[in-house]
Formats: structure tokens, sequence, C-alpha cells
């Protein structure tokens, strides 16, 4: 079995760990993406370079590696690439090629901060209060529905890139101005957490989860966290799963209140601290290995999943020469 992975970026231990499950079964790690000196190419059995997936030539090529390669599933890494191939999940699948990715409903409605509040709270689902039309903000502010420091940020961002705490009227004002397609969240004074979950490909049903506190944040990313075994978060992502029906690996994001855990963002895609939930035995690789076999996994509610609590994750820096 062969695995193509793209936009693999530095996503080096991701690409190990997809290496060591494969070559076990005799089965091999593609890695695609467009810059030569991205460290993760470097990390797999073979890679490619590819087009930008804004190219109209990226498909066609990641369909001709495909077919070179003799892959059996395609494995995203990057938002803007879930979104261009869950438009393309049936094409391959008429080859046998299962993009390994949610619905393409569920991805737009992901990658679009706003729609995820929505849905979250047609749902009945805790989530951050979130504004999109700068008169309602106004308005909240003026009643004393919303108060500074607020959080500014893209509505389809991600990494924490272009994410804003603005303190005053002027701050706000002026960002709002220089910036298009933004929402408007309060500061939330809350401890975050994260939660890792797999799902299954055949059954739609969680199959691996993994629980961790954020301790600090770097780039976007956890930096440091440990982990943590708690019913009421466990039990709200399944729930969130049930209704919102996504594929595959999955990161959703939370804080804890004073009110209790609040959603605060979901990508449906392997998260940047993965290594970690896969160090504490949530293997999601195997997981995904035996879907592409035509083999369900066994279900998170009826058997668990066995990670030992209060274990710390710190992350640190590499480097290679190419």
């Amino acid at each position: 079995m062969n695995i193509l992975i793209c936009s693999v970026g530095n996503r080096v231990q991701l690409i190990n760990y997809f290496k060591e499950e494969l070559n076990k079964i005799e089965g091999i790690v593609v890695a695609v993406g467009f810059d030569p000196t991205a460290p993760a190419l470097y990390h797999a059995d073979f890679f490619e370079v590819v087009p930008r997936i804004d190219h109209p030539e990226y498909i066609p090529c990641i369909k001709h590696l495909c077919r070179k390669y003799k892959i059996k599933g395609i494995l995203p890494l990057i938002d803007s690439e879930l979104i261009l191939l869950s438009r393309y999940k049936e094409e391959f699948e008429k080859d046998g090629i299962c993009v390994i990715v949610s619905d393409k409903k569920v991805i737009d409605l992901c990658n679009n901060k706003y729609k995820t509040v929505k849905f979250l709270q047609e749902n009945n689902f805790p989530a951050v209060p979130t504004y999109i039309d700068f008169g309602r903000v106004l308005h909240a502010l003026n009643v004393g529905e919303l108060e500074f420091p607020l959080i500014v940020k893209p509505i389809d961002g991600n990494g924490g890139i272009g994410v804003q705490k603005v303190t005053n009227l002027h701050e706000l004002q002026v960002y709002w101005k220089e910036n298009q397609n933004l929402i408007v969240q309060p500061f939330i004074d809350g401890i975050e957490f994260c939660v890792e979950c797999y799902i299954d490909l055949l059954t739609m049903e969680t199959t691996n989860l993994f629980s961790k506190r954020k301790i600090t944040m770097r780039g976007g990313e956890t930096d440091k966290s440990i982990s943590i075994k708690d019913c009421k978060l466990n039990g709200l992502t399944i729930d969130l799963v049930r209704v919102l029906n996504p594929m595959g690996p999955i990161d959703i994001d939370f804080y804890n209140t004073k009110d209790g855990y609040i959603i605060s963002e979901i990508n449906p895609r392997f998260g940047g601290g993965y290594p970690y939930a896969h160090q504490m035995g949530q293997n999601f690789i195997k997981s995904i290995i035996n879907n592409l076999n035509g083999i369900p996994n066994r279900s998170y509610e009826k058997y668990g999943g066995e990670y030992e609590e209060g274990r710390t994750m710190a992350r640190f820096d590499q480097y290679i020469i190419l």
C-alpha cells in the first residue's frame, strides 16, 4: 500500500510515522510540495516537486503521480488543499484512490469561521460569540454585549496568521479599514484545550481520541501541552463529531471558562501537534491503513482509548542540510 501526502512542508515527524508504518507492510510514503527546500520531502521514501495548488496543472500532476507510484490514498495537510481535493474525491475514487478528507460541505463550513460558529449555535453547541458586521459590533459595544479587548481575525485564516488583539475603538476601526473578510470575537479569558480525533472512513465513528491542555503556543501551533482525560470534554467532542460528520483526522480547539467548555475552532485535518497523540499511543496512521484495506477500526465509545494522563509534550527545532 502506497500513500501520497501533499504540501508536507516541515511535517518531518508525521512523514516518519507514515514511513515507519507503511514500510512494515512493504508500502511507501510519497511526499509532494511546490517548495524543493521543504524539509519533510527528504524524509519520505520518494518525493516530487509539484506546481502550486492554484496552478491548473496541479490536479493532473497529482493524478499522474498516483499512477506512477500506484497510490492507494491521498492525504492533504493544509486548509487550502483540503478545499481543493474535497472537490475531486469522487473523481479519484473512480480510479480506486481514497482522498482522506471530509466531504466538501464539511470542509467549506470549517474553513469559514463565521459559518462554523453559526453551525455550532444552530446545533446547540457552546461557541465563541462571533460578529461579521461592523455596525453590529458597534451596537454590541454600546449596549455592553461586547467590551474591549477584542480579537479580530480573518474569516478563513489559519495558523494564527492575521489574528490581532485590539484594546480600543480606534485600533478596531483602523484594523477593520485595512483588512477584508474579518470577524470579531471577545477576548476569552480561559484555558485552551485541544482534542485530536480520527473518524473512521468506513463507519464514520470516532476511533481515536487524545485530549491535551495547551501550555504555550508558537506560530499558531501548540508548543507545550499536557495530556488530560476529561469526560465532559470528550463527550462534547464525540457529540460534535456525530453531528458534523467529518472523516479522517480532525483537530478541535476549546476554551474552558467559568461557564464550561466553549468550542473555538474545528480543523478537519492532522493538527500540528499530532506527534504528541501518536507518541502517547493514539496511532491514527494504523487506523488510516486499516481503512484503506477495507477494515473498520474499533469504536472509541465502545472500547475507549488508552493513554497516560499528566505527561507533558515540549516541541523543539531541528534542521537538515540539503
